[in-house]
C-alpha cells in the first residue's frame, strides 16, 4: 500500500511559463536544480550577479514569474486522507516562499528540497532520505517526476 506520494516540483506540480527572460535571469534559472546547498547556488550565482542581496531578489522574483501552479493535493487527500503528500525537488530553498504562497499547504505534509538535505535526484541517497524519514519501504513510496 502507498503511504507517501512525493511530487517533483518543476514539470509535475508547476510548469514553466513561456516567457522571455533576461540573460541574467536565464543563467540563474539554470542553476536552480543541481546544487547540494543554497551556498553552492549563491557561489555560482555570484559569478553572474556580483551582489548577494540582488541575487536573492532576482531569484525570488524569477521563481514567482516563471512557474504556473497545478495544485492537486486536496483531491489526493479526498481520495485517501492517510497518505502523506510531499514535494521533493532539486531546488534552492528560496522556492519555499513560492510554495507556501501558491499551494494549499493544509494538504501538504512535507517539503524536501535538495539544497537543504544536501542530496540531489536522481542519486539513490535522495530517495533513501525519504524512505528513512518516513520509515517506509520502497514499495510504499510513489514518486512522481517528469524525468
Amino acid at each position: 500500500m502507498i503511504k507517501v506520494i512525493a511530487f517533483d516540483l518543476v514539470g509535475v506540480l508547476v510548469n514553466e511559463r513561456d516567457i522571455v527572460l533576461s540573460n541574467e535571469e536565464e543563467k540563474l534559472e539554470r542553476l536552480f536544480g543541481p546544487n547540494l546547498s543554497d551556498g553552492d547556488y549563491l557561489k555560482k550565482a555570484n559569478k553572474i550577479v556580483n551582489d548577494e542581496t540582488n541575487i536573492l531578489y532576482i531569484t525570488r522574483a524569477l521563481i514567482n514569474k516563471l512557474y504556473k501552479v497545478k495544485d492537486i493535493f486536496k483531491k489526493v487527500k479526498e481520495i485517501n486522507s492517510d497518505v502523506k503528500i510531499v514535494i521533493a525537488t532539486n531546488h534552492v530553498s528560496f522556492v519555499k516562499e513560492f510554495i507556501n504562497s501558491h499551494f494549499d499547504v493544509n494538504y501538504l505534509d512535507d517539503l524536501i528540497i535538495s539544497a537543504e538535505i544536501n542530496r540531489i535526484k536522481p542519486n539513490l541517497d535522495f530517495y533513501e532520505f525519504i524512505l528513512d524519514k518516513y520509515k517506509i519501504n520502497a514499495n510504499e513510496l510513489l514518486f512522481l517526476d517528469d524525468n
